[in-house]
């Protein structure tokens, strides 16, 4: 095993010693530099070697933020386990020097950007050095050092745009830090700026990376165009959100699943799923530990840190077939034990985890034949879900919403009624059932039926800062604070976003980075503290 070291500087001249291994996909910590970034891009196993460590540092990046920034604030969860952390987060309590929220040096948590900013870096290096590699044409894999060029845009697009949705403004950082020369200290750039650059990023990724349409664990062109969709629902650009998205289709080859039972599968063998685009792939034994969605929703070793709130799981368990009167919409019986809890009242008692991402235990069935039943819930420490970052549903329903708000509300409507459909619920969705704010009730319809599909995906938190977003906060966010205040209201201690406390929807800059980044001061998310 050959082993090259390199060193990469962050915010702050804060030193981050890397290697990256070309037999294994990772990179582990090592105090010694023996050899500079720029001299590392000699042949094919360094291109590979270092496209694998970018894709081992977004999964560093979204072990367990994946979740904590997506899902756990919203409305889909309550508290299952004890711990002082989720106490904080669902009753809206962050701050920026708490060690629950921002971790430590060593192990940063959700308010702290050092992972993403590491994933961030190591992107830059590609940005920098695959070019190279190309006009040499070394080893006469020019295709893939473009491939991996493009990736390296994609990527980095997709970090800034977490960190767009999860801090608001965020320090722009395009070139390698390659000597101690160079600019430590950078200033949080407007959200005009990182939205450019994001799309920007989406452009150059476009001309260059692959277009694999089996590869579900890299980024590929579909992948881009879905993280494009994305971004321009988040800035309300509906017409050129539809154009993406229709891309999207196109460079998928997407095709909807046929039952509950295929539905299923695209979380536990997503790389076999005709919906999948892109997916983070994990492995326990590659890795050293399990993803930490297991650890917040259906632990096999521990008690969950949250669980689904029952009035989803009742939602769910309504939408009933009307010849049997048994819950039909197989998302219910093939995310959820149904032989443990069979009503809702049952699931609440038992603080009911949450199966989607785990395989059914075979000699567990269900009595009525339908699809559901036990799972095997996996230990925190072997928890190999595959994250899906981007899958089929996700884009059609984001154009669903695009189309309503650009009065194509029957088209709105076929794609609601087939994201359903597929999965065994078919009551549909009828535009003479809509009066008034006929667009608006469409798009509640979406909003419910991404929050029953996505459920758990690390989606919900940002739909509901979406609709009607406005960064100054001076009026916005109506979607979001007419579903949390009320919940946020019942909870004892906990903090609405009303007054200055609105600006609670983003979160807290760790404490660290102002030390680290001198240019930082003075620009601290309010109301929190620096």
């Amino acid at each position: 095993m050959k082993k090259i070291r390199f060193t990469i500087l962050l915010l702050g001249g804060l030193l981050i010693l890397l290697t990256a291994t070309r037999c294994k996909k990772f990179l582990e910590a090592d105090p010694i530099s023996t050899i500079t970034p720029g001299s590392f891009w000699k042949d094919k196993a360094d291109a590979d070697a270092w496209m694998a460590g970018i894709y081992n540092s977004m999964q560093t990046t979204l072990n367990t933020a994946w979740f904590d920034w997506g899902e756990v604030r919203a409305d889909n969860v309550k508290g299952a386990g004890t711990g002082t952390a989720q106490t904080k987060f669902l009753n809206n309590a962050l701050s920026a020097s708490d060690p629950d929220i921002v971790g430590t040096s060593t192990n940063p948590g959700a308010a702290s950007w050092a992972n993403l900013y590491t994933t961030i870096s190591l992107c830059n290096y590609g940005i920098k050095y695959y070019p190279q590699m190309t006009s040499e044409n070394i080893g006469g894999a020019t295709a893939t050092y473009n491939d991996y060029l493009g990736q390296c845009y994609g990527l980095r697009a997709l970090m800034y745009f977490y960190g767009l949705r999860v801090w608001g403004k965020m320090p722009l950082i395009t070139e390698p830090l390659e000597t101690y020369g160079q600019p430590t200290q950078f200033e949080r750039s407007p959200i005009a700026d990182v939205k450019k650059r994001i799309l920007d990023d989406i452009d150059l990724a476009l001309k260059t990376i692959g277009t694999n349409k089996t590869n579900k664990y890299n980024m590929q062109k579909a992948a881009v165009y879905a993280l494009q969709t994305d971004v321009y629902m988040w800035f309300q650009q509906y017409d050129l959100a539809l154009t993406a998205s229709q891309h999207t289709i196109t460079e998928s080859g997407c095709t909807w699943v046929t039952n509950a039972q295929s539905w299923k599968n695209m979380f536990t063998d997503p790389a076999t799923s005709t919906e999948t685009i892109f997916n983070l792939y994990w492995d326990n034994i590659e890795r050293g530990g399990g993803v930490g969605v297991c650890a917040r929703l259906a632990s096999g070793s521990n008690t969950n840190n949250y669980m689904i709130t029952p009035r989803i799981f009742q939602e769910l368990f309504d939408r009933t077939d009307p010849v049997t009167s048994l819950p039909s919409d197989g998302r219910l019986t093939t995310s959820f034990d149904m032989i443990s809890y069979k009503t809702p009242v049952e699931y609440n008692a038992m603080n009911g985890a949450f199966g989607k991402f785990t395989i059914f235990d075979p000699a567990a069935k269900r009595s009525d034949g339908q699809p559901g039943g036990a799972f095997i819930y996996q230990a925190n420490g072997e928890c190999n879900v595959k994250l899906p970052i981007y899958r089929f549903a996700d884009i059609m329903l984001l154009r669903a919403e695009a189309l309503a708000h650009t009065g194509k509300y029957q088209e709105a409507l076929d794609i609601v009624n087939a994201v359903r459909s597929r999965v065994g619920y078919k009551t549909q969705a009828k535009l003479a059932d809509y009066t008034g704010d006929v667009m608006t009730g469409i798009e509640r319809t979406i909003l419910t039926e991404r929050q029953y599909e996505l459920l758990g995906e690390g989606k919900r938190w940002f739909d509901l800062c979406r609709i009607g977003k406005m960064y100054d906060f001076t009026n916005g966010y109506t979607y979001l604070i007419g579903i949390m205040n009320p919940i946020l209201g019942a909870r004892a201690g906990a903090t609405k976003y009303e007054g200055t406390n609105i600006g609670r929807i983003m979160f807290p800059i760790a404490s660290a980075a102002f030390n680290a980044n001198r240019k930082l001061v003075g620009d601290q998310n309010p109301p929190y503290d620096e």
